[in-house]
């Protein structure tokens, strides 16, 4: 029985790593391996993904603890973004503590844009100097693993799909509102792709399209400013409810209440949400960005959009707001593909 560290955000952090860790805990690998967390989460946001003192003084606090931690652990698997450079320095420097403390090292990259941020020699020579330490490094989407691939080997890199237990969501033939529901689920940042939403929930208002608009987001890794800037920019368009982060079982009923799940990113690897979404019976409008075309295939289980239109977006979600038939019938579509392929 190998002794696992789990490194990365955890509870009361409620996004992708958070919870794939917690599944992970969870899960029958628990019982073959004595699994264990490092929780990095803090309550305070401090800008995340920049060279700051305040990221300093953490990164060498956090790097204090994973030094006592993973000297009683055979493996460490840090779970991370590998974008921008700071956050891949981070990454890289608290590998080679967990290195040096005697464990072998697993990074797990959880980012979308890598392909993006490697496209520059130099940065592929950073990728490739600072994950030296990890014995191999996992992503989350087919895209990442191609280009991570080109610097490290393909040896090292390693595709594992994220997934979702559709046993923990139920799909509702017809949820219980007059309005067609359209729900947003992530952090209050731009490239989520939010304002685009709501630009897009603007014009279906203009079309005499009715729906109201449900989001589900908290404070992004960037700053409360990033989530001030988001809001006041959704305040110029059509109203929306905004719910802040909620935990999984909310979520699970979120899912349930909702007619479509609408994520227009500008950059993903494959969102969890989405995933989640489509176990729970929603036909899923996203963008056509990172590994979302292999979960939501296109005219199916539900549409996909070039990211930053918010007219093309109007566009594709107007007939879902409009047929309930067709919206129950990709979204059986998109249960169905969740349990065959994730």
């Amino acid at each position: 029985m190998s002794r696992v560290l789990l490194v990365g955000k955890g509870p009361p952090d409620r996004g992708g790593i958070s919870a794939f860790m917690q599944t992970l805990l969870a899960s029958e690998l628990a019982t073959e391996h004595q699994l264990s967390l490092l929780n990095l989460y803090r309550d305070e946001v401090l800008g995340g993904g920049r060279f700051t003192r305040a990221n300093l003084s953490r990164t060498l606090a956090d790097a204090a603890r994973l030094w006592r931690a993973a000297r009683q652990a055979d493996i460490v698997h840090i779970n991370t973004a590998l974008v921008p450079l700071p956050t891949v320095l981070r990454a890289g420097f608290l590998a080679l503590v967990a290195r040096i403390a005697g464990a072998r090292v697993i990074v797990h990259a959880h980012s979308g844009r890598i392909d993006l941020w490697l496209r520059t020699p130099l940065r592929r020579l950073l990728v490739r100097l600072a994950l030296a330490p990890a014995s191999r490094v996992l992503t989350v989407s087919e895209t990442s693993r191609k280009f991570l691939a080109r610097s490290l080997g393909s040896a090292r890199v390693i595709l594992v799909d994220n997934g979702v237990d559709p046993a923990a969501y139920t799909p509702v033939a017809a949820p219980g509102h007059e309005l067609p529901t359209i729900l947003f689920a992530g952090v209050l940042s731009p490239r989520k792709g939010l304002i685009d939403l709501i630009q897009a929930s603007t014009e279906l208002q203009r079309r005499g399209v009715a729906h109201q608009l449900v989001v589900a987001g908290g404070a992004p890794e960037e700053g409360p400013q990033a989530e001030a800037e988001t809001r006041e920019a959704a305040s110029h368009g059509a109203p929306a409810r905004f719910i802040g982060t909620q935990p999984h079982e909310e979520m699970a009923r979120l899912y349930r209440g909702a007619d479509v799940f609408c994520l227009p990113s500008w950059w993903e690897a494959m969102p969890l949400t989405v995933l989640e979404a489509m176990a729970s019976g929603l036909p899923v409008v996203a963008s056509t960005v990172g590994d979302i075309p292999r979960a939501v295939e296109e005219g199916v289980t539900g549409r996909l959009v070039a990211p930053q239109q918010p007219q093309a977006l109007a566009d594709a979600l107007d007939p879902l707001l409009r047929d309930p038939q067709l919206r129950t019938s990709m979204g059986r579509a998109a249960r169905e593909r969740v349990e065959r392929l994730f």
